[in-house]
């Protein structure tokens, strides 16, 4: 290679050295500076996730009303001992030492245990809360029994546990929704609930004029809609099914808990019809949509319903008036 050669050689290399070492600079700190975005996109993910506030509805009711599995094992569901609301006038419901306590709703677990007079929930002194105390086996009152929670396991993991904790020392507060007839009420009554024929798969109108392939008291009810519930039963007489004043008292409460009059003590009327039945708190979410004015899909008013579906029902004698025994 020449001289000048050489000398134009060199020159470029001396230009192009810096710009390629600057270009590797820039691209590094770029890569640089995007991983640090990354990271500080994922610190602020966790962050929130960290700050989010549990949910009474979404993330603690879950665990008492549904059952936990280990292995083959599987625990008895807490709402299935501890069901008895001391928050709705329930009658017929025999109270003990399981029932005095229920774990169906916020207001109930508020209400706490033995008839209300011994609260579960502790939110100065979260660790002395007697219901974090029963799911972790401890507390002064143990000692002498075994009274860990739910009665003989699979017991709750640290997780739920935590998450309970957390709810109470978040301040334990409520995010229970109104009673929603379509979320609420009309799943229980158009699906299979525990195993049971769907109510409505024989109650679907209230007309035995056009149901004739169904007996008297399968046809003079209609389940399948919130209008239906309304018009009541044994068609155009409307005797009602809901009892706005005393919920407890409604027709449809009392045959899904199989309570009886004197006259009905010979013939068996719980419904659905040779069970599996619906356990206390279905019921009970029921009687709550009741108790807050058996309101209609889009909040309508019991008044504004459309009845004129009903027809005529053979004298008036269906299951509503408790003479018919058709299955569900």
């Amino acid at each position: 290679m020449s001289k000048n050669k050489m000398k134009y050689f060199l020159i470029s290399l001396g230009i192009i050295a810096p710009v390629f070492s600057i270009a590797i600079h820039l691209r590094s700190g770029n890569a640089s500076s995007q991983l640090t975005v990354e990271e500080k996109n994922t610190e602020m993910k966790l962050a929130q996730k960290r700050k989010k506030s549990i949910s009474f509805t979404d993330d603690v009711l879950p665990l008492f009303v549904r059952s936990k599995k280990k292995g083959k094992s599987e625990s008895i569901p807490c709402i299935k001992c501890h069901f008895s609301s001391l928050t709705i006038e329930s009658n017929g419901i025999p109270e003990n030492a399981l029932t005095e306590l229920s774990l169906g709703s916020y207001k109930d677990i508020m209400a706490g245990a033995d008839a209300g007079t011994e609260p579960i929930i502790d939110t100065d002194n979260p660790e002395k809360s007697l219901l974090l105390q029963r799911l972790e086996g401890e507390g002064e009152d143990l000692g002498m029994y075994d009274g860990r929670m739910p009665y003989g396991g699979p017991f709750f993991t640290k997780k739920e546990i935590a998450i309970i904790r957390k709810w109470i020392e978040e301040g334990a507060k409520d995010d229970t929704p109104s009673p929603d007839f379509n979320r609420d009420v009309l799943p229980l009554l158009t699906e299979s609930v525990n195993g049971s024929t769907p109510c409505s798969l024989c109650h679907y109108n209230n007309n035995s004029a056009t149901s004739r392939e169904r007996s008297q008291s399968q046809a003079c009810l209609d389940l399948s809609s919130w209008e239906g519930i309304i018009s009541g039963a044994d068609g155009i007489l409307h005797e009602a099914l809901i009892d706005l004043e005393n919920p407890a008292n409604s027709m449809l409460l009392k045959r899904l808990r199989g309570q009886q009059t004197e006259e009905e003590i010979e013939s068996d009327h719980r419904m659905p019809f040779g069970g599996p039945y619906f356990t206390e708190y279905e019921i009970q979410k029921i009687e709550r949509w009741i108790a807050n004015g058996a309101k209609g899909p889009n909040g309508e008013d019991p008044s504004e319903a459309d009845i004129s579906g009903a027809g005529e029902c053979m004298g008036g004698s269906g299951s509503g008036s408790g003479s018919g025994s058709g299955s569900e």
